[in-house]
């Protein structure tokens, strides 16, 4: 949709329901588990009830996005949005997320890459979604979720030396109807592909995080500013896709969540160009108070009400849970992880 609001950020998420309501029976039809019920019966037993257990443990908040210090020595660099691109930033983040606990936390053999949003925006858009979303920006998360799922993930290395404005450009001209995904895109993506399921309840949503599987989710309203704590309500209207990257306890005991935004620094501050450049550990961050004390965000996150949200994702929206994409290492020396 390529809306503006007052803050002047672009949003992108296209609202369809009954697209994504054929995303799911299409791929049911074809056995996919699609739907967190039939992805835990068949590969993820245990999940249900992982975040009332860590819970029972003392653990107070889980934050995926601490394994990019572990692997990399500091946070990765926020998204700087500046077209209808959403949806692509916030399954991007998801699968990278995923990616990075799957290393870091269950020593999968994988290998640490960065992935890149700009194959997910144009498969969603033309291979997933048959340019059903027209000449503007914009892109229906169901069909980045199949995009992921189906054709898979590409690597940054496909845009070396280039700005992510740039790479920006390329992502929007290529999702133009009638045009598509480039074949070399295609090759990167091909065979990295992750698992992808719609969380039925708030509570499975919560052990999804809490088990290391980022949730991209997008609905009608933009993220609104922090309050004291470091968490946000929703904000104005404008139909936005991000990624929920962690969960934690409030002071209050109840349960929240982490959001990933795609607009720089922000909610921290307002975006700027040098959140394309300078050192990542000059970007703004979030403080957040909750049950466990004071913690950083990592930079361009925020906590979110979680009840407010998931009405919102309730009433229209969408909500899928991502694993690691399958970038196989070829051998130990190939994983490295920073003690």
């Amino acid at each position: 949709m390529n809306q503006t609001h007052q803050i002047n950020f672009v949003s992108g998420w296209i609202r369809d329901p009954q697209r994504v309501a054929a995303v799911i029976a299409e791929r049911q039809s074809r056995g996919d588990a699609v739907v967190s019920s039939t992805f835990t019966e068949r590969h993820a037993q245990e999940l249900p009830g992982t975040w009332e257990r860590m819970k029972a443990r003392g653990v107070t908040g889980v934050f995926l996005r601490d394994r990019e210090q572990s692997l990399l020595g500091h946070y990765r660099r926020p998204f700087l949005q500046r077209a209808g691109t959403c949806v692509s930033r916030g399954m991007c983040r998801g699968v990278q997320a995923s990616l990075d606990v799957a290393i870091a936390d269950h020593f999968e053999l994988l290998k640490p890459v960065e992935v890149s949003f700009a194959p997910i925006y144009s498969m969603a858009r033309h291979e997933c979604g048959h340019d059903r979303c027209g000449a503007n920006d914009g892109a229906i998360l169901a069909d980045a979720a199949r995009a992921v799922h189906d054709y898979g993930v590409a690597t940054t290395a496909l845009f070396h030396g280039m700005s992510e404005d740039a790479v920006e450009r390329l992502a929007v001209q290529y999702a133009a109807p009638g045009v598509g995904t480039p074949v070399q895109w295609l090759l990167a993506a091909k065979g990295h592909t992750s698992a992808t399921f719609w969380p039925e309840s708030l509570s499975v949503l919560f052990d999804c995080l809490a088990a290391g599987y980022a949730v991209p989710y997008a609905h009608n309203y933009v993220t609104g500013m922090p309050n004291s704590k470091g968490i946000s309500d929703l904000g104005s209207f404008g139909p936005h896709c991000r990624c929920f990257v962690g969960l934690f306890i409030d002071e209050n005991g109840e349960t929240q969540l982490e959001s990933s935004e795609s607009w720089g620094r922000f909610p921290a501050g307002r975006p700027s160009d040098l959140d394309q450049t300078m050192l990542v550990e000059q970007i703004p961050q979030i403080t957040l108070r909750y049950a466990g004390g004071e913690k950083r965000l990592a930079p361009g996150d925020v906590g979110v009400n979680a009840k407010r949200f998931w009405e919102q994702i309730q009433s229209g929206g969408e909500a899928w849970a991502v694993g690691p994409p399958m970038f196989e290492a070829q051998s130990v020396s190939d994983v490295v992880v920073r003690g």
